[in-house]
């Protein structure tokens, strides 16, 4: 017997054989646990790909997450606004929320002051702005408990929800959260009604980030879709 083959036996005190050794299986057993993790990736992928509302795992997950992360995905704020007893609070202009558009049911307290006004220089009505010198105030107005959950949400997230969420921190409310992208990213994703929007034959596919845009389509539709991607908001 060789003694590579020997090494692959058991033998008892008897010196019959009688059993292979752990190393005899060890090939397999490996084997077998790559496949298992493969498997498990692939479960994982796919359980991201669905991390989006309205799925109850997500819904869950948001919940328990929020609102200690302090900013919101699209799909994370919909979970938030539809699932959660959050208001969404919008702090653009009026004038933009009323032009532009706005989301159902959200209340808008203006951290800036819009209005149109003729500029002889360039001929043609301009918009001007003007800080909000009750906004604080108004909030608290309107929402006098500060264990109220409110989604702050601007035109791109940038432009006024990092100081509004500053400020109302300053102020004592404990369940405030932003939402990432603003309006502009929301409405990528839903339309005025709160409906996920879905064109023609392709269907807008939002993955857990909330961020990228994935299509389904048989190959029409793409310039439609090219059209919300390519959207560009009026500037206020």
């Amino acid at each position: 017997m060789s003694q590579a083959l020997r090494g692959s036996f058991c033998a008892s005190h008897s010196g019959r054989v009688i059993l292979p050794c752990r190393s005899t299986f060890t090939g397999k057993k490996v084997a077998f646990r790559a496949q298992r993790a493969q498997q498990k990736r692939q479960n994982a992928s796919v359980t991201a790909f669905i991390r989006e509302w309205p799925y109850p795992e997500f819904i869950e997950e948001v919940k328990e997450a929020f609102p200690e992360k302090g900013v919101a995905t699209v799909e994370e704020a919909r979970v938030l606004y539809s699932e959660d007893g959050y208001t969404y609070l919008d702090v653009r202009p009026a004038l933009e929320y009323e032009d532009v558009g706005r989301v159902k049911g959200s209340v808008n307290i203006p951290m800036m002051i819009a209005k149109r006004v003729y500029d002889p220089e360039q001929k043609k009505k301009v918009v001007k702005k003007e800080e909000n010198p009750n906004w604080i105030e108004q909030v608290k107005k309107k929402f006098p408990d500060t264990e109220t959950k409110l989604l702050i949400g601007c035109s791109d997230g940038r432009t006024y929800s990092m100081d509004a969420l500053m400020a109302l921190d300053e102020e004592g409310y404990t369940n405030i959260v932003g939402l990432k992208g603003g309006y502009y990213g929301w409405f990528r994703v839903f339309d005025n009604k709160l409906g996920r929007r879905k064109n023609g034959e392709y269907a807008e596919q939002y993955t857990h980030d909330g961020d990228s845009c994935g299509i389904h389509s048989s190959g029409a539709g793409f310039e439609r879709v090219d059209k919300v991607e390519k959207w560009v908001p009026p500037s206020y």
